[in-house]
């Protein structure tokens, strides 16, 4: 457990922060990119390891089930990313959370997410969005892209208690 809050931790510090000033990069642009893409292999790794029949599992009732917690990932990393580069979130909306289709969904999301940041203008990354959570300011495109990276990292980490709950060991995170 030590090991994987590490891991979360050292991923969050690597995203801070992607720019110190407008147009001044301290983390290129293609080193977040690569770091998305081993994201998303290690979330789809957490994703499969939960079978099929305990998609619909919660560790409380209060809790979103390990499938809904996948396309929680899914459906808000799109959603930002698309307000920030000004598309539409292209994910369908599934009507039930069998595996097949959230893995498909989840790796859209991210397959999508990726695409989007070399896109990105300076302006998109430097202008104000609104978040809209719990009484949050705007943030910057610089600090959404950030914001969403560690998102992941969280309900991913989250995955992986609900695999030790159902007695699974969650696959090893690489760097």
């Amino acid at each position: 457990m030590l090991y994987r809050m590490r891991a979360v931790l050292s991923l969050a510090i690597a995203a801070v922060p992607l720019w110190a000033e407008a147009g001044a990069p301290l983390y290129p642009m293609q080193d977040f990119i690569d770091n998305w893409k081993t994201s998303k292999a290690f979330t789809l790794e957490v994703a499969e390891a939960m079978p099929a029949e305990f998609y619909d599992f919660k560790v409380a009732p209060e809790e979103m089930s390990f499938g809904g917690l996948m396309l929680h990932i899914a459906f808000a990393n799109a959603t930002r990313f698309a307000s920030l580069s000004g598309t539409k979130n292209p994910l369908p909306q599934p009507d039930k959370l069998e595996k097949k289709l959230v893995l498909s969904i989840l790796a859209q999301s991210f397959d999508f997410c990726i695409a989007q940041l070399p896109k990105l203008t300076k302006e998109q990354l430097e202008k104000g969005v609104n978040v809209d959570w719990r009484g949050r300011p705007d943030v910057s495109g610089r600090q959404l892209l950030i914001g969403m990276f560690v998102h992941t990292a969280h309900h991913r980490a989250q995955a992986e208690v609900y695999l030790r709950a159902k007695g699974f060991k969650p696959p090893v995170y690489e760097f």
